[in-house]
């Protein structure tokens, strides 16, 4: 079931969300709706955090976090599907995996025997 809330917003915030909206090809109900169901799903101290940001005006900080954010995004990601993809069992079992690592110590060793060689 579905609520209707309403919230005023500042000239900026509301041209930028006009403009992610836009951007994404997303309606500005859609765009406000997705943002409140992240913002209440982080913690206190998180959502503080970046109303602190937001208040300072921080874009340095705020683009920072948003990069790192990504960046373990794609790193949870990456894991969740070599899980996946464990489980499945479509890849070679305990056997294809100390031949891997066999060969990353066999690549290891010859790249420092060259390092050593110049």
């Amino acid at each position: 079931m579905s609520s209707t809330v309403s919230a005023n917003v500042d000239g900026r915030t509301a041209v930028k969300l006009k403009a992610v909206a836009s951007m994404e090809n997303r309606s500005i109900s859609n765009a406000v709706s997705s943002a409140i169901t992240v913002f209440v799903g982080l913690p206190k101290g998180v959502r503080d955090f970046l109303l602190e940001l937001n208040a300072q005006n921080d874009q340095d900080t705020i683009n920072r976090l948003g990069r790192e954010m990504m960046a373990a995004a794609a790193r949870v990601r990456l894991e969740k599907a070599t899980t996946d993809l464990a489980s499945e069992h479509r890849f070679g079992g305990p056997e294809e995996v100390s031949r891997e690592i066999d060969m990353l110590e066999e690549a290891t060793a010859l790249a420092r025997a060259a390092a050593h060689r110049k």
